[in-house]
């Protein structure tokens, strides 16, 4: 997509960088996660860092009636034991967002994901769906 759609401050690129390269240890019991929203300037900003207990905490920081993005550096142990820890990104889309935010988001997505390069990419519209997002991570 254009770059006219959404912009990425320099200050944004680094806390991207910064998140997808800090290292997530097996021992580490939350779930590392960054929501960025597009602002009144069409700039893509962090708009909070967390650090989540588990799907359901997620459901409850998303907002109700906005789109987001969500990254989240999830850590789980493998059926053969092995530790992995992909860079998921999510597209955060509820029903109850206004069409204009809704347009403005989906034309920035691809921008998103070439900027941040996750290792996987969903999309949820209703809090309902987000404690399936583990079962789909897992996979």
């Amino acid at each position: 997509m254009s770059q006219s759609i959404c912009k990425i401050p320099s200050t944004t690129k680094q806390q991207l960088r910064k998140f997808r390269l800090t290292p997530i240890k097996q021992s580490t019991t939350t779930i590392p996660t960054q929501l960025y929203k597009i602002d009144k300037e069409q700039e893509l900003q962090l708009d909070e860092s967390l650090d989540l207990e588990n799907f359901d905490d997620l459901a409850e920081e998303l907002p109700d009636n906005s789109p987001c993005y969500i990254l989240m550096n999830y850590g789980y142990t493998k059926p053969d034991g092995r530790f992995v820890s992909p860079l998921v990104g999510i597209y955060w889309r509820p029903d109850t967002a206004r069409g204009e935010a809704k347009m403005l988001y989906a034309g920035a997505v691809e921008l998103f994901k070439k900027e941040v390069g996750c290792n996987m990419w969903l999309e949820c519209s209703d809090e309902d769906e987000i404690p399936d997002l583990k079962a789909e991570i897992e996979k």
